[in-house]
């Protein structure tokens, strides 16, 4: 999916264009050479102006650029460095931290998400969030997508003729989706920054390891922000917005999906008025959410010496079996 939208963007194709699988083809092996040459090798500073700049360095990188121009830094999954430059739109403060509307972008990567937390900034790709939106249709066409997500789309008034018909004639809704949910991606942002309910010492430990301790460690930290009196799910509550718990609802995935069995239920009870019950769900979930990390933190106490091995091991043995997890 990522290379499909990253061809899409390269090559300035609509959300409803069809891809020619041939010449997608030998793009991706074009990629891979040059991915592959490039394996082992390190970041080389930028030279901008006669000065040598850490591409990392965002703030002297935009002394370079326009006004109207926008630049960004940091790391995606895996820990691997993602960067991206697009016209910036709209700021403005919410809650101490400073936000960045991205619009349109110019280059970017592999890793994309709707929103980006630097320190106290926050992006929010706006261009990104609308892709993630056609991808949700994409999936409803295809007929993966959860109830939850017709349920979504249809708060907006897009009914599922629509949907699946004609995608061509929906560019201005899902422009304006994007807008009306971008207070919830920025919501998880701010969450995720004022969380301290998961270690830093873990954290950078688990990140660091290997995709299935990532992932678990993502899932946790994911659910705390999400939970968090000022994270993405205590935003929708305060709004009481059923489109933005349904969106939600249809995105849970993974290890998240697994330590938020009652969300499921709430959304029904929220759809007949009691959003109650999605208050008491939430609380829940970040209550499991947080007494995981106290088992990782004494789990991952004990590995000292033992090996990443001995680490997963006792992970689904001590945390996930006792959840009925198997992941």
């Amino acid at each position: 999916m990522r290379l499909r939208s990253q061809y899409r963007f390269e090559h300035s194709l609509k959300p409803w264009q069809k891809i020619d699988t041939a010449k997608l083809m030998e793009w991706v092996g074009e990629k891979e050479k040059l991915w592959q040459s490039l394996k082992g090798k390190l970041l080389e500073p930028l030279r901008l102006g006669g000065e040598v700049i850490d591409p990392f360095d965002v703030e002297s990188v935009e002394r370079y650029l326009p006004p109207n121009m926008c630049y960004g830094a940091g790391y995606a999954t895996g820990m691997k460095p993602s960067f991206f430059l697009g016209e910036l739109g709209d700021s403005y403060t919410e809650r101490g931290f400073f936000v960045r509307v991205v619009e349109r972008e110019f280059v970017r990567d592999l890793f994309v998400s709707p929103a980006m937390l630097r320190g106290d900034t926050i992006y929010l790709r706006l261009q990104v969030f609308e892709e993630y939106l056609w991808e949700k249709i994409e999936e409803l066409r295809l007929g993966k997508g959860r109830q939850a997500l017709w349920d979504a789309f249809e708060y907006y008034g897009l009914h599922r003729e629509e949907l699946i018909q004609d995608p061509s004639r929906l560019e201005e809704d899902i422009k304006r989706i994007a807008r009306k949910e971008s207070y919830a991606v920025v919501a998880h942002e701010m969450g995720e920054a004022l969380e301290s309910g998961f270690p830093e010492e873990l954290w950078q430990s688990f990140v660091h390891s290997s995709q299935f301790l990532e992932r678990l460690a993502r899932g946790i930290r994911d659910l705390l922000a999400d939970t968090h009196a000022e994270g993405m799910l205590s935003a929708i509550i305060k709004r009481r917005s059923l489109a933005s718990l349904a969106f939600y609802v249809a995105a849970l995935d993974g290890f998240r999906k697994e330590l938020f069995p009652e969300i499921f239920e709430a959304y029904a009870e929220a759809k007949q008025g009691d959003w109650g019950s999605v208050e008491s769900a939430a609380k829940l979930a970040r209550d499991r959410a947080l007494e995981c990390v106290r088992t990782l933190v004494e789990i991952n106490r004990r590995s000292r010496g033992r090996g990443e091995a001995w680490l997963r091991r006792e992970v689904r043995r001590e945390l996930l079996q006792p959840l009925g997890i198997n992941l």
